[in-house]
């Protein structure tokens, strides 16, 4: 993790520190834009900022032509932009998995897939830059105002507390609140917010996720499995990854609360939730808003009947499962989601709720709805063949 890392603590205490002396907004939002990129060069390297460079600087100038372009030649446009991020995106996540599993298929590929295998350094928080680059150019095209200054675009781009695990934020929301200027520290009304959900990120993280860490590996090691060793495996693993990433995304928002900037909401309550549609309503929230804005929606979403519906839920919950990463195990764990959703979708067609439903049927929705969940977790953390073999334990 970054955020706990002696160099990060120091960075931020010179900058916060720095931000109280300045007066105007325009060094305020100069400052913020330097330490954004300093941190970005200090975690990236050379290898992962010239990459985001490239593909900023051609997202900046093709939303131009989106923007001002009209018929086929906005979509023709659009489509080009887009192809930067993907591209990107592919190339530098997904290229070896893809080629490995490809060279498997097939031995004598040649010397030019063997070199396309081969591993290259990764840009920090591809996933998030290619995801943000997208909603970008499509916003524009859908008649969105595109960024003309390139300092506001930078800093929408590589703003830290943001960058390597989200919140995904929206360019128009994180814009209007650059329009108002960054606001002295002394006079940020969610200050004292911010530094509470900061220190509540740091405890969810370092004292609860990372000894369940601790924990869970303890359990790995041991021998003779039997099912409530399963069991137990499933709850502990649905608390370390709920304080691991709430916490994460808790710190991430309380630092740009102390900037005086609001990043949106990722959590709420998940395990709450009665069924898989108001988990994923709850559960990293800026990526499942993402994936229905940005994929499911274009797909046809549930506009095209009950089997275009689930299938356009499979195809969005696979690829949300490949962005947490290049392997099998997250395919599978997406795909495992988007079953339980079309489950759900079509079982609520078809026994819709009552209003005000019994406590007993609240509960008993409740609990499938974590066993679900919980179960999913074995799939996220476990290679397949791992999986299995936990899956076997628990239900033979």
């Amino acid at each position: 993790m970054i955020f706990n890392t002696p160099w990060f603590l120091a960075f931020f205490v010179a900058v916060y520190a720095l931000l109280w002396t300045l007066r105007r907004p325009g060094a305020r939002f100069a400052l913020v834009l330097a330490a954004s990129a300093v941190f970005h060069a200090h975690f990236a390297g050379p290898a992962g900022v010239l990459p985001i460079i490239v593909m900023g600087v051609m997202v900046y100038f093709l939303a131009f032509r989106v923007a001002e372009s009209q018929g086929p030649a906005r979509r023709r446009w659009l489509e080009l932009g887009l192809a930067v991020p993907v591209a990107g995106l592919v190339g530098y996540k997904y290229r070896v998995f893809l080629v490995t599993n490809l060279l498997a298929l097939w031995p004598g590929g040649g010397a030019w897939l063997q070199a396309l295998a081969q591993p290259s350094p990764m840009p920090l928080a591809i996933s998030f830059f290619a995801f943000e680059f997208v909603h970008y150019l499509v916003d524009v095209y859908k008649g969105g105002e595109p960024i003309r200054k390139w300092h506001r675009f930078a800093l929408f781009c590589i703003y830290f507390p943001s960058i390597v695990s989200g919140p995904i934020k929206r360019y128009e929301d994180f814009q209007a609140q650059l329009d108002q200027g960054i606001p002295s520290p002394g006079r940020a009304p969610q200050g004292a917010e911010g530094a509470a959900q900061l220190i509540t990120g740091f405890f969810k993280k370092l004292v609860l996720a990372d000894n369940l860490t601790v924990f869970i590996g303890l359990m790995d090691a041991q021998q003779g499995w039997g099912r409530w060793h399963v069991v137990l495996l499933m709850v502990l693993l649905s608390a370390r990854i709920v304080f691991d990433f709430s916490g994460y995304s808790d710190m991430a928002i309380g630092l740009s609360k102390l900037l005086g900037l609001r990043l949106p909401d990722n959590f709420n309550s998940p395990y709450l939730a009665l069924d898989p549609s108001d988990f994923w309503r709850r559960w990293h929230m800026s990526l499942s808003s993402w994936i229905r804005d940005y994929i499911y929606i274009p797909l046809g979403g549930s506009r095209q009947g009950r089997l275009r519906k689930a299938a356009n839920g499979l195809a969005a919950m696979a690829l949300c499962g490949l962005w947490h990463g290049a392997a099998w195990n997250f395919l599978v764990w997406g795909l495992y989601h988007g079953c339980g959703l079309a489950a759900h979708g079509s079982f609520a067609s078809r026994f819709p709720a009552p209003s005000e439903p019994p406590w007993w049927r609240n509960a008993l929705a409740w609990s499938a709805c974590m066993v679900f969940v919980a179960y999913g977790w074995i799939w996220f953390f476990y290679p397949l063949s791992k999986a299995w073999n936990l899956s076997r334990l628990l239900f033979a």
